[in-house]
Protein backbone atom coordinates (compact mmCIF):
# COMPACT_ATOMS: atom_id res chain seq x y z
CA UNK A 1 0.00 0.00 0.00
CA UNK A 2 2.96 2.22 0.39
CA UNK A 3 4.26 1.87 -2.58
CA UNK A 4 1.02 2.78 -4.03
CA UNK A 5 0.89 5.60 -2.34
CA UNK A 6 4.24 6.85 -3.32
CA UNK A 7 3.61 6.42 -7.06
CA UNK A 8 0.53 8.38 -6.74
CA UNK A 9 2.26 11.18 -5.63
CA UNK A 10 4.56 11.51 -7.35
CA UNK A 11 2.26 11.36 -10.18
CA UNK A 12 0.22 14.05 -8.04
CA UNK A 13 3.24 16.49 -7.92
CA UNK A 14 3.20 16.54 -11.61
CA UNK A 15 -0.09 16.70 -12.53
CA UNK A 16 -0.48 20.03 -9.48
CA UNK A 17 3.08 21.10 -11.54
CA UNK A 18 1.45 21.46 -14.43
CA UNK A 19 -1.94 23.16 -13.25
CA UNK A 20 -0.54 25.49 -11.79
CA UNK A 21 1.85 26.67 -14.32
CA UNK A 22 -0.89 26.56 -17.04
CA UNK A 23 -3.09 28.25 -15.05
CA UNK A 24 -1.08 30.99 -13.28
CA UNK A 25 -2.20 33.91 -14.75
CA UNK A 26 -5.93 32.77 -13.99
CA UNK A 27 -5.34 32.41 -10.13
CA UNK A 28 -7.59 34.75 -8.30
CA UNK A 29 -5.27 37.79 -7.14
CA UNK A 30 -3.81 37.86 -4.68
CA UNK A 31 -2.86 34.65 -4.05
CA UNK A 32 -2.25 34.15 -0.58
CA UNK A 33 -0.73 30.89 0.84
CA UNK A 34 -2.66 31.10 4.03
CA UNK A 35 -5.85 31.09 2.88
CA UNK A 36 -4.92 28.10 0.48
CA UNK A 37 -3.77 26.35 4.23
CA UNK A 38 -7.31 27.63 5.93
CA UNK A 39 -9.25 25.77 2.54
CA UNK A 40 -7.26 22.76 3.18
CA UNK A 41 -8.73 22.61 6.58
CA UNK A 42 -12.02 23.56 6.22
CA UNK A 43 -12.40 20.72 3.67
CA UNK A 44 -10.87 18.27 6.22
CA UNK A 45 -13.03 19.44 9.05
CA UNK A 46 -15.99 19.37 6.61
CA UNK A 47 -15.47 15.42 6.87
CA UNK A 48 -14.40 15.61 10.35
CA UNK A 49 -16.05 18.03 12.34
CA UNK A 50 -14.66 17.09 15.69
CA UNK A 51 -11.18 18.54 16.34
CA UNK A 52 -10.05 15.23 18.60
CA UNK A 53 -11.59 13.20 15.80
CA UNK A 54 -10.06 14.55 13.38
CA UNK A 55 -6.63 14.46 14.95
CA UNK A 56 -7.32 10.88 15.89
CA UNK A 57 -8.15 10.10 11.83
CA UNK A 58 -5.46 12.03 10.63
CA UNK A 59 -2.63 10.12 13.01
CA UNK A 60 -3.88 7.25 12.17
CA UNK A 61 -3.55 7.92 8.32
CA UNK A 62 -0.09 9.77 8.59
CA UNK A 63 1.28 7.32 11.57
CA UNK A 64 2.09 10.23 13.37
CA UNK A 65 1.43 11.16 16.93
CA UNK A 66 -1.30 12.95 17.45
CA UNK A 67 0.63 16.45 18.78
CA UNK A 68 2.34 16.40 15.51
CA UNK A 69 -0.90 16.24 13.82
CA UNK A 70 -1.97 19.10 16.37
CA UNK A 71 0.57 21.14 15.11
CA UNK A 72 -0.10 20.76 11.44
CA UNK A 73 -3.53 22.08 12.01
CA UNK A 74 -2.68 24.86 14.05
CA UNK A 75 -0.08 25.83 10.86
CA UNK A 76 3.24 25.22 13.05
CA UNK A 77 3.94 23.02 11.02
CA UNK A 78 2.76 22.49 7.23
CA UNK A 79 1.42 19.34 5.59
CA UNK A 80 3.85 17.86 3.44
CA UNK A 81 2.77 16.85 0.18
CA UNK A 82 2.49 13.96 0.65
CA UNK A 83 0.71 13.71 3.69
CA UNK A 84 -2.24 15.67 1.66
CA UNK A 85 -2.18 13.04 -1.00
CA UNK A 86 -2.80 10.67 1.60
CA UNK A 87 -5.57 12.15 3.69
CA UNK A 88 -7.14 13.26 0.83
CA UNK A 89 -7.23 9.84 -1.15
CA UNK A 90 -8.90 8.12 2.32
CA UNK A 91 -11.42 11.21 3.48
CA UNK A 92 -12.34 11.35 -0.63
CA UNK A 93 -11.50 14.65 -1.05
CA UNK A 94 -10.97 16.74 -4.46
CA UNK A 95 -6.97 17.15 -5.02
CA UNK A 96 -8.11 20.07 -7.14
CA UNK A 97 -10.20 21.46 -4.02
CA UNK A 98 -7.46 20.58 -1.93
CA UNK A 99 -4.72 22.78 -3.70
CA UNK A 100 -7.35 25.79 -4.48
CA UNK A 101 -7.04 24.94 -8.34
CA UNK A 102 -10.74 24.32 -7.90
CA UNK A 103 -10.85 28.11 -7.97
CA UNK A 104 -9.99 28.00 -11.82
CA UNK A 105 -12.63 27.06 -14.22
CA UNK A 106 -10.95 24.16 -16.61
CA UNK A 107 -12.42 22.38 -18.82
CA UNK A 108 -12.73 18.83 -17.65
CA UNK A 109 -11.36 17.53 -21.26
CA UNK A 110 -7.80 18.39 -22.79
CA UNK A 111 -6.20 17.66 -26.20
CA UNK A 112 -2.59 15.76 -25.41
CA UNK A 113 -0.86 17.67 -28.55
CA UNK A 114 2.49 16.45 -28.30
CA UNK A 115 5.24 17.56 -31.25
CA UNK A 116 6.87 14.35 -32.09
CA UNK A 117 8.72 16.27 -34.22
CA UNK A 118 11.24 18.57 -32.06
CA UNK A 119 9.30 17.76 -28.73
CA UNK A 120 9.44 20.58 -26.28
CA UNK A 121 9.54 19.92 -22.43
CA UNK A 122 5.97 20.62 -21.98
CA UNK A 123 5.75 17.60 -24.38
CA UNK A 124 7.78 15.80 -22.53
CA UNK A 125 6.05 16.09 -19.76
CA UNK A 126 3.17 15.36 -21.17
CA UNK A 127 4.54 11.80 -21.83
CA UNK A 128 6.18 11.41 -18.67
CA UNK A 129 3.00 11.90 -17.16
CA UNK A 130 1.66 9.31 -19.09
CA UNK A 131 4.35 6.90 -17.71
CA UNK A 132 3.76 7.57 -14.32
CA UNK A 133 -0.39 6.58 -14.65
CA UNK A 134 0.53 3.48 -16.27
CA UNK A 135 3.00 2.47 -13.27
CA UNK A 136 0.80 3.75 -10.48
CA UNK A 137 -1.87 1.20 -12.58
CA UNK A 138 0.84 -1.41 -11.99
CA UNK A 139 0.19 -1.58 -8.36
CA UNK A 140 -3.54 -1.35 -8.20
CA UNK A 141 -4.62 -4.84 -7.82
CA UNK A 142 -8.06 -3.98 -9.46
CA UNK A 143 -6.38 -1.97 -12.37
CA UNK A 144 -8.31 -2.60 -15.89
CA UNK A 145 -7.47 -0.87 -19.34
CA UNK A 146 -9.38 -1.71 -21.95
CA UNK A 147 -8.94 -0.16 -25.56
CA UNK A 148 -10.72 0.30 -28.78
CA UNK A 149 -9.23 0.89 -32.20
CA UNK A 150 -9.04 0.55 -35.60
CA UNK A 151 -5.07 0.94 -35.28
CA UNK A 152 -2.63 -1.48 -34.09
CA UNK A 153 -2.93 -1.30 -30.17
CA UNK A 154 0.41 1.23 -29.12
CA UNK A 155 1.17 -0.63 -26.20
CA UNK A 156 1.57 -3.66 -28.66
CA UNK A 157 3.32 -2.11 -31.88
CA UNK A 158 6.32 0.19 -29.61
CA UNK A 159 8.84 -2.79 -29.30
CA UNK A 160 8.81 -3.41 -33.63
CA UNK A 161 10.76 -0.55 -35.43
CA UNK A 162 9.40 -0.50 -38.69
CA UNK A 163 5.47 -0.51 -37.59
CA UNK A 164 6.24 2.20 -35.32
CA UNK A 165 8.42 4.47 -37.74
CA UNK A 166 5.52 4.21 -40.08
CA UNK A 167 3.20 5.56 -37.17
CA UNK A 168 5.40 8.59 -36.85
CA UNK A 169 6.42 8.83 -40.70
CA UNK A 170 2.22 9.29 -41.12
CA UNK A 171 2.11 11.30 -38.36
CA UNK A 172 4.36 13.49 -39.66
CA UNK A 173 3.40 13.67 -42.77
CA UNK A 174 -0.49 14.89 -42.06
CA UNK A 175 0.72 16.87 -39.08
CA UNK A 176 3.62 19.05 -40.41
CA UNK A 177 2.86 18.71 -44.37
CA UNK A 178 4.70 20.95 -46.40
CA UNK A 179 6.02 21.00 -50.09
CA UNK A 180 8.96 18.15 -49.98
CA UNK A 181 7.24 16.10 -46.89
CA UNK A 182 10.29 13.36 -45.07
CA UNK A 183 10.30 10.45 -46.35
CA UNK A 184 10.19 7.16 -44.52
CA UNK A 185 13.68 7.15 -44.18
CA UNK A 186 14.06 10.47 -42.88
CA UNK A 187 12.09 9.79 -39.52
CA UNK A 188 14.45 10.17 -36.60
CA UNK A 189 13.54 9.49 -33.37
CA UNK A 190 15.23 11.59 -30.57
CA UNK A 191 17.06 9.65 -28.02
CA UNK A 192 14.50 10.99 -25.05
CA UNK A 193 11.41 10.09 -26.74
CA UNK A 194 13.13 6.50 -27.77
CA UNK A 195 13.21 6.21 -24.00
CA UNK A 196 9.68 7.28 -23.21
CA UNK A 197 8.85 5.35 -26.13
CA UNK A 198 10.01 2.39 -24.49
CA UNK A 199 9.03 2.74 -21.21
CA UNK A 200 5.18 2.74 -22.44
CA UNK A 201 5.49 -0.44 -24.17
CA UNK A 202 7.09 -2.07 -21.11
CA UNK A 203 4.73 -0.01 -18.25
CA UNK A 204 1.96 -1.01 -19.92
CA UNK A 205 2.34 -4.52 -19.85
CA UNK A 206 2.54 -4.48 -15.86
CA UNK A 207 -1.44 -3.43 -15.58
CA UNK A 208 -3.40 -6.56 -14.05
CA UNK A 209 -5.84 -6.71 -16.78
CA UNK A 210 -6.12 -6.06 -20.38
CA UNK A 211 -8.70 -5.65 -23.05
CA UNK A 212 -8.23 -4.86 -26.50
CA UNK A 213 -11.05 -4.74 -28.80
CA UNK A 214 -9.50 -4.73 -32.86
CA UNK A 215 -11.06 -3.01 -35.82
CA UNK A 216 -11.25 -6.11 -38.42
CA UNK A 217 -9.76 -4.60 -41.12
CA UNK A 218 -6.97 -3.13 -38.94
CA UNK A 219 -4.33 -5.12 -41.02
CA UNK A 220 -5.64 -4.61 -44.36
CA UNK A 221 -5.74 -0.85 -43.01
CA UNK A 222 -2.66 -0.52 -42.57
CA UNK A 223 -0.97 -2.17 -45.92
CA UNK A 224 -3.30 0.02 -47.84
CA UNK A 225 -1.87 2.91 -46.22
CA UNK A 226 1.70 1.63 -46.55
CA UNK A 227 1.00 0.88 -50.34
CA UNK A 228 -0.33 4.39 -50.58
CA UNK A 229 2.73 6.41 -49.39
CA UNK A 230 4.70 3.53 -51.88
CA UNK A 231 3.32 4.89 -54.39
CA UNK A 232 4.17 8.85 -54.05
CA UNK A 233 7.74 7.39 -53.28
CA UNK A 234 8.10 8.43 -49.65
CA UNK A 235 8.86 4.94 -48.98
CA UNK A 236 11.39 2.49 -50.79
CA UNK A 237 11.13 -0.67 -51.74
CA UNK A 238 13.47 -1.78 -49.15
CA UNK A 239 11.12 0.07 -46.53
CA UNK A 240 8.25 -1.91 -47.89
CA UNK A 241 10.64 -5.02 -47.57
CA UNK A 242 11.04 -4.47 -44.12
CA UNK A 243 7.71 -3.62 -42.87
CA UNK A 244 6.43 -6.42 -44.40
CA UNK A 245 8.67 -8.91 -42.67
CA UNK A 246 7.99 -7.16 -39.30
CA UNK A 247 4.34 -7.24 -39.78
CA UNK A 248 4.70 -11.22 -40.06
CA UNK A 249 6.49 -10.94 -36.43
CA UNK A 250 3.40 -8.56 -35.06
CA UNK A 251 0.96 -11.23 -36.03
CA UNK A 252 3.01 -13.71 -34.76
CA UNK A 253 3.44 -11.90 -31.62
CA UNK A 254 -0.15 -11.06 -31.56
CA UNK A 255 -1.36 -14.98 -31.74
CA UNK A 256 1.15 -16.00 -29.59
CA UNK A 257 -0.65 -13.17 -26.85
CA UNK A 258 -4.08 -14.33 -27.73
CA UNK A 259 -3.04 -18.46 -27.12
CA UNK A 260 -1.62 -18.34 -23.84
CA UNK A 261 -3.84 -14.88 -23.08
CA UNK A 262 -1.52 -13.44 -20.41
CA UNK A 263 1.70 -11.46 -21.42
CA UNK A 264 5.00 -12.76 -20.98
CA UNK A 265 7.08 -11.97 -18.21
CA UNK A 266 4.43 -10.67 -16.38
CA UNK A 267 1.70 -13.10 -16.70
CA UNK A 268 -0.91 -10.42 -16.36
CA UNK A 269 -4.29 -11.22 -18.41
CA UNK A 270 -4.62 -9.43 -21.72
CA UNK A 271 -7.71 -10.48 -23.76
CA UNK A 272 -8.31 -9.62 -27.72
CA UNK A 273 -10.80 -9.14 -29.56
CA UNK A 274 -12.25 -8.67 -33.57
CA UNK A 275 -14.63 -6.46 -33.72
CA UNK A 276 -17.71 -7.47 -35.92
CA UNK A 277 -18.83 -4.02 -36.56
CA UNK A 278 -16.46 -1.03 -38.04
CA UNK A 279 -14.50 1.29 -35.01
CA UNK A 280 -14.82 4.76 -35.89
CA UNK A 281 -12.70 6.69 -33.08
CA UNK A 282 -9.98 5.29 -31.17
CA UNK A 283 -10.70 5.25 -27.44
CA UNK A 284 -9.22 3.88 -24.11
CA UNK A 285 -9.40 3.93 -20.30
CA UNK A 286 -7.60 2.96 -17.04
CA UNK A 287 -9.71 2.14 -14.26
CA UNK A 288 -8.88 1.01 -10.64
CA UNK A 289 -9.90 1.99 -6.97
CA UNK A 290 -7.32 4.57 -7.20
CA UNK A 291 -6.64 6.41 -10.32
CA UNK A 292 -9.63 7.18 -13.49
CA UNK A 293 -8.38 8.09 -16.70
CA UNK A 294 -9.83 8.01 -20.52
CA UNK A 295 -8.43 8.70 -23.74
CA UNK A 296 -9.97 9.46 -27.28
CA UNK A 297 -6.79 8.89 -29.11
CA UNK A 298 -6.96 11.65 -32.42
CA UNK A 299 -4.48 12.61 -34.72
CA UNK A 300 -2.42 9.05 -34.92
CA UNK A 301 -0.45 9.65 -31.80
CA UNK A 302 -1.91 12.61 -29.52
CA UNK A 303 -5.26 12.52 -27.88
CA UNK A 304 -7.70 13.97 -25.58
CA UNK A 305 -7.35 13.05 -21.83
CA UNK A 306 -9.32 13.32 -18.93
CA UNK A 307 -10.16 12.31 -15.36
CA UNK A 308 -13.19 13.20 -15.48
CA UNK A 309 -15.49 10.13 -13.83
CA UNK A 310 -18.84 10.73 -16.30
CA UNK A 311 -16.43 10.99 -19.10
CA UNK A 312 -14.89 7.98 -17.87
CA UNK A 313 -18.25 5.97 -17.66
CA UNK A 314 -19.77 7.00 -20.88
CA UNK A 315 -16.30 5.53 -22.03
CA UNK A 316 -16.23 2.46 -20.07
CA UNK A 317 -20.19 1.83 -21.14
CA UNK A 318 -19.56 2.14 -24.96
CA UNK A 319 -16.69 -0.28 -24.97
CA UNK A 320 -18.56 -2.95 -23.25
CA UNK A 321 -21.18 -2.56 -26.19
CA UNK A 322 -18.50 -2.89 -28.98
CA UNK A 323 -17.58 -6.12 -26.92
CA UNK A 324 -20.67 -7.47 -27.28
CA UNK A 325 -20.50 -7.15 -31.00
CA UNK A 326 -17.13 -8.79 -30.75
CA UNK A 327 -15.44 -12.20 -31.03
CA UNK A 328 -12.96 -13.43 -28.57
CA UNK A 329 -9.76 -14.74 -29.76
CA UNK A 330 -7.91 -14.92 -26.56
CA UNK A 331 -7.43 -18.37 -25.06
CA UNK A 332 -10.95 -20.48 -25.71
CA UNK A 333 -11.61 -18.61 -29.37
CA UNK A 334 -9.51 -21.76 -30.52
CA UNK A 335 -11.36 -21.73 -34.31
CA UNK A 336 -11.91 -18.47 -34.99
CA UNK A 337 -8.43 -17.41 -33.39
CA UNK A 338 -6.60 -19.37 -35.82
CA UNK A 339 -9.01 -18.65 -38.90
CA UNK A 340 -8.28 -14.81 -37.91
CA UNK A 341 -4.49 -15.15 -37.61
CA UNK A 342 -4.28 -17.14 -41.35
CA UNK A 343 -5.92 -14.11 -43.19
CA UNK A 344 -3.71 -11.74 -42.02
CA UNK A 345 -0.98 -13.42 -43.09
CA UNK A 346 -2.44 -14.08 -46.45
CA UNK A 347 -3.07 -10.15 -46.40
CA UNK A 348 0.69 -9.39 -45.54
CA UNK A 349 1.89 -11.37 -47.61
CA UNK A 350 0.43 -9.72 -50.97
CA UNK A 351 1.86 -6.11 -49.43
Amino acid sequence: MYVVTKKITNFAKKIIFVLVKENMEKLPAPMNYENLYNDLIIEFRKKIPQNSKLAAKLSEILFLEKEAVYRRLRGEVPFKLQEIVAITNELGISLDNTIGIGWIKRPPCQLQSINYENPAEIDYMMLENYVEILKAMAFEPDGEMSMVTNLFPQSLYLKFKYINRFYFFRWHYHHLMLNQPKTYQEIVFPKRLEKHIEAVSIESKNIKTSHYILDGQVFQNFINNVRYFYSIRLLKTEDVSNIKKELFHFVDYMEDLAVSGYFEGTKNKVSLYISDISIDTNYSYMDSQNIRFSLIWAFLLNGVSTYDEKTLEVIKTWIHSIIKTSTLISVTGEKPRTLYFERQREIIEEL
